[in-house]
């Protein structure tokens, strides 16, 4: 769940600033998808191997870049043909950005098999133990409440601005 709070977290640090240069009524949003991307490789796997403990080696290959873009590419279909693409591309730029936030993480015996199916390697930063990202969860809450708050003064101010010309 830790793991979770801060992919979304930073997902939305980053996508945020994205909303605010897009011109609105241009098509739909789909800007959920790249928080679902974001999460997509822990949700293909984490539960199933938590609580069937059997299936851990079925499911790791959905937790490296080739297995997640297969999941992205079978998700981005159920899209109107129109929207697939961009189904596509915002649900893998969520799953790229969750393997590099899982790359920071140290392992006992790996995860970031970015290379999987040709190599069983670990390429991982192994920065920080995914336990102690449990003290920065409300720092990246913080920031991403902060944001929130900021671009909302700014609208007000802006929408007041306009009121008064």
């Amino acid at each position: 769940m830790p793991d979770l709070v801060t992919h979304a977290a930073i997902a939305h640090l980053i996508r945020r600033p994205f909303d605010l240069k897009k011109k609105t009524g241009t098509g739909p949003s789909l800007r959920v998808l790249f928080y679902l991307g974001t999460l997509l490789p822990d949700l293909l796997t984490r539960p199933w191997y938590i609580l069937f403990p059997a299936t851990h080696d079925f499911t790791l290959p959905f937790h490296t870049p080739a297995g997640a873009l297969i999941a992205c590419g079978m998700i981005a279909v159920l899209f109107e043909t129109t929207l697939q693409k961009k189904a596509f591309g915002l649900l893998a730029a969520g799953s790229v950005l969750h393997f590099v936030l899982d790359g920071f993480q140290k392992q006992i015996i790996g995860n970031n098999f970015w290379l999987y199916p040709f190599s069983w390697k670990d390429y991982g930063y192994g920065i920080i133990w995914a336990g102690e990202i449990m003290r920065y969860i409300p720092c990246w809450l913080a920031l991403a409440a902060l944001m929130e708050i900021g671009i909302a003064v700014y609208y007000r101010a802006r929408k007041q601005n306009l009121r008064e010309s």
